[in-house]
Order: structure tokens, then sequence, then C-alpha cells
């Protein structure tokens, strides 16, 4: 099998095999329950997701004289977990990035692996 011309490289199962585990990390995705026959919002439900890379995307400075800064991130997975774009997703304390995020726009799935936009939530 050719893996990025290599012949004889094994076939690698997904992205995330590819770094060290410290840099992995376990999260919470925040899913809608969506809504009942009334139109009444149901209770979210928590699923837990591991083995996730969390890296900066972006950010940008205000420039109308505020201290808010917006900040960007991206969530790597190996393919397996279907991410909505309407998730909300809880990185635990002490990992990097730490903190609720929200997707931003649609989730990409690529040959080895999930792309996910976050935008501070």
């Amino acid at each position: 099998m050719f893996v990025y011309g290599n012949p004889v490289a094994a076939p690698i199962s997904g992205i995330i095999a590819r770094f060290p585990k410290s840099w992995r990390t376990d999260v919470i995705v925040v899913r809608s329950g969506g809504r009942d026959a009334k139109g009444n919002p149901l209770p979210s439900f928590e699923i837990p997701v591991p083995d996730c890379i969390i890296a900066p995307r972006a950010t940008s400075d205000p420039v109308d004289r505020s201290d808010v800064v917006d900040g960007k991130a991206v969530l790597y997975r190996d393919l397996g977990f279907t991410f909505r774009s309407t998730d909300g997703i809880r990185i635990p304390e002490g990992a990097l990035m730490a903190g609720t995020w929200a997707v931003d726009g649609s989730p990409g799935e690529w040959p080895f692996g999930t792309e996910v936009g976050l935008v501070r939530a």
C-alpha cells in the first residue's frame, strides 16, 4: 500500500496516531436534545469523546477600543465520531485551550480524520 508515496509504510488508521499521546485530550460534546412535539427544547446531553487534539487557529484583536479578544481553535480527531455544527465542546481544565467552545461552521471530514473549527462560547 502506498502512503504518501512510500510503498513499504504501514497504513495509518488516522491522523491522531502520528502525534504523541501527551498531546491528546478527552473532550465533552454537549449536544442539543432537539425539540418535543410542541416545539419546546429538550434537555441537552453530554457525550465523552476521547483522543482529540486541540490547537489554536487564530485570534483577532478588536479595533473598537474593546478589551475582548476573539479566539478560535481547531479540534482534530480520527474518524468514528460525527460532530455537528450545533454542538458545544467542553475542554477540561488543565488541557490546552481549556474552556467552553462552540463549533464554528461545518466540521470537515478528511480521509485521515475530522477537523472541527471552534470559537469561544
